[in-house]
């Protein structure tokens, strides 16, 4: 290979146009060479010789011949480097109540963990379950699993003790780290409550490590449960590192639950690792005096790669709150980010949204002068919360990078670039990372050449940090995303567009395009439309069965805060009449429903297929459930439909 080291590790290249064009196509036409320059920004005890090998299954496997360890790349090399260097700063629900974790502190807190999972006799054979809330512990938790090599599945301590144990139940996990409460919005949460139900139902003995942080009564079995720290305090500070290979699994996340049942996608070390630590640093523009905040919880991809790994593993100070966004102010956010001097700062639609209702007290005080680039991901943000976002939070100084992702995918591979004049287009997702090949085809499996055009999304060339497998059904890796096409590339499930500067803009997932009347509709553009109105907080547009046109359009509608009664008694007509004049009459809702909430994961991400099955009138059978934050309002959605 010709060393081209130097430069494929440009720092500027995701901010300078021409110098990104010239390296994204070298790494597309050369994509190993590209991937073997970048292997040295990580520390491997056995340095891979072997770039990447294709599985009978139609994935890949990265960097197969090295052995890492996660921990040591996201503690103790930058402990041993500056040890007094933030490397956490956790943020309390309570505004005044914070602490600061420098690498040295992380790796004696890490190392006490993990002598204390080694103490307890948890080895590489079990799967560990981690049901923290964002507190340091739950950090401490994961690196101290991945120290040890242990895999994990991390589940977010929002979930009921249904969904709990249904991931527990697949993975067959048999030790839970947990709390014994959490904080939600003021709120006691008793997760040691929920490990119990959750072990009744699993029907087996479930050995729990519990870290007393709230203080409340909760029913202890001393056969099963482990208080942390009494067990912690007789742990040493100093724990050697374990050689993983880098196909070793590093943890396993479970989808959303947009679809039946939760899969647990299994994450590797080396090549997850490179791949969340380098979209983190180019996305974000991070230096190594960035403070970085990304809002995601560790239950979640955006939380693990954008909280936990890339910033660690790149050695800069990572921000993790307690809180929701609108507790106990609806400005927290932004005061979060003055106290703490935050210069990156990452989040979901969901809260922008969700802060946006109250607009003129959203803001406070704050000046957020320490932002020089805002981020989100986990959704399309929609055109009038985009606009609010970038010129009211980012001042209209600051690049706003809309991002587009995948749980699979273990990260980011989409982006724009970071210059403020590419950040004034709304909506794209901008560009494509190096090394990711984009595709677009028809119903028939051909290519879409052309801008434009809209199509189901292929990803032609494999990305490191893709899933290694679905955890327990090997062969569920190849029929969900390798055989769509003929050429077996990776299918997204989403549909897109690019235009003519090459920007890619996300259309829906496949299965929530509507077919009407044979038009093929797109429903975010709908929405997009619908949110124009200014007295709309929330929308989802489904399909459902139409004797006439196949398939009908259904608009579920959340009104804004504060609007007037006039506008309210009219909002039907109001919606109606948007849609009809800004894109045609074939995209007027057939049905417009007011309702009070959206049923949402607990991600933030709108459950449409519950929506489809109200909307058609199915409501027997909504599948898996235990993923939804707020199943109430399925209820209060059916009877309003009777009515």
């Amino acid at each position: 290979m010709v060393d081209h080291k130097n430069w494929l590790r440009h720092e500027d290249a995701w901010r300078n146009p021409e110098l990104y064009r010239e390296l994204y196509d070298f790494s597309i036409r050369n994509p190993e060479e590209y991937w073997a320059a970048q292997i040295d920004r990580l520390s491997w005890s056995r340095r891979p010789e072997k770039i990447m090998e294709k599985t009978r299954f139609g994935n890949s496997e990265w960097f197969p011949d090295g052995k890492i360890n996660a921990c040591y790349n996201c503690v103790d090399r930058h402990a041993e480097k500056n040890p007094e260097k933030t490397a956490i700063i956790w943020q309390s629900d309570k505004f005044e109540v914070f602490e600061k974790i420098s690498f040295g502190k992380l790796k004696e807190e890490v190392c006490r963990f993990a002598n204390t999972l080694k103490e307890l006799g948890i080895t590489r054979k079990d799967y560990v379950t981690i049901y923290m809330p964002m507190v340091p512990e739950g950090i401490y938790a994961c690196l101290a699993c991945a120290r040890l090599g242990i895999p994990y599945s991390a589940v977010f301590a929002g979930f009921a003790p249904n969904a709990l144990a249904l991931r527990m139940n697949d993975c067959k996990s048999n030790w839970i780290i947990s709390c014994d409460a959490s904080v939600r919005g003021g709120k006691i949460i008793p997760l040691k409550g929920n490990i119990d139900m959750a072990r009744e139902i699993c029907g087996r003995e479930i050995r729990s490590i519990i870290v007393r942080r709230q203080g409340i009564d909760i029913q202890w079995n001393g056969d099963l449960d482990f208080d942390y720290y009494v067990e912690s305090g007789r742990r040493a500070t100093e724990c050697p590192i374990e050689d993983t290979d880098s196909l070793s699994e590093l943890f396993i996340l479970y989808t959303s639950g947009s679809v039946g049942k939760p899969k647990g996608v299994v994450l590797g070390t080396g090549g997850y690792l490179l791949f969340s630590s380098l979209t983190h640093k180019y996305f974000f523009d991070i230096n190594d005096d960035s403070i970085f905040w990304g809002s995601g919880d560790i239950g979640w991809m955006g939380g693990h790669s954008y909280a936990l790994y890339g910033p660690l593993c790149n050695g800069i100070t990572t921000v993790i709150f307690e809180g929701i966004p609108t507790y106990p102010r609806i400005s927290i956010f932004w005061e979060i980010i003055d106290k703490h001097k935050v210069s990156s700062f990452n989040t979901a639609p969901t809260a922008i949204r969700a802060m946006m209702k109250s607009q003129a007290e959203s803001l406070g005080n704050t000046s957020r002068e320490s932002l020089k680039l805002i981020g989100v991901m986990g959704e399309i943000l929609n055109k009038d919360a985009w606009h609010w976002y970038f010129d009211k939070v980012g001042r209209r100084c600051c690049p706003l990078i809309n991002m587009w992702g995948q749980t699979e995918l273990g990260g980011v591979p989409t982006a724009p670039l970071c210059n403020l004049d590419d950040m004034k287009n709304y909506g794209h997702v901008g560009r494509q990372f190096f090394g990711c090949k984009l595709s677009l085809r028809d119903d028939d499996g051909e290519l879409i050449g052309g801008p434009e055009k809209p199509g189901a999304l292929f990803i032609d060339q494999p990305l490191p940090g893709m899933l290694l497998r679905v955890f327990g059904n090997e062969d569920t890796i190849t029929r969900m995303y390798y055989s769509q096409s003929n050429d077996g590339h990776y299918f997204t499930g989403d549909e897109a567009f690019f235009d003519h500067e090459g920007n890619y803009w996300i259309t829906g997932r496949i299965d929530d395009v509507l077919n009407v009347s044979g038009h093929r509709i797109s429903p975010i553009e709908i929405e997009e439309t619908i949110s124009m109105s200014g007295i709309v907080a929330e929308v989802s547009v489904v399909g459902f069965p139409h004797p006439i046109k196949g398939e009908g359009i259904h608009a579920f509608i959340v009104l804004k805060r504060g609007i007037t009664d006039s506008d309210r008694d009219n909002a039907t007509q109001i919606i109606s009449d948007i849609v009809r004049n800004s894109i045609s009459p074939i995209t007027k809702p057939d049905v417009i429903s007011i309702v009070s909430d959206l049923p949402k994961t607990r991600s933030g991400k709108i459950m449409r297929r519950i929506l489809r099955k109200l909307a058609s009138g199915d409501t027997r059978d909504f599948e898996d459930i235990t993923t939804i934050s707020n199943p109430e309002c399925i209820e209060d959605i059916a009877r309003s439909l009777k009515n």
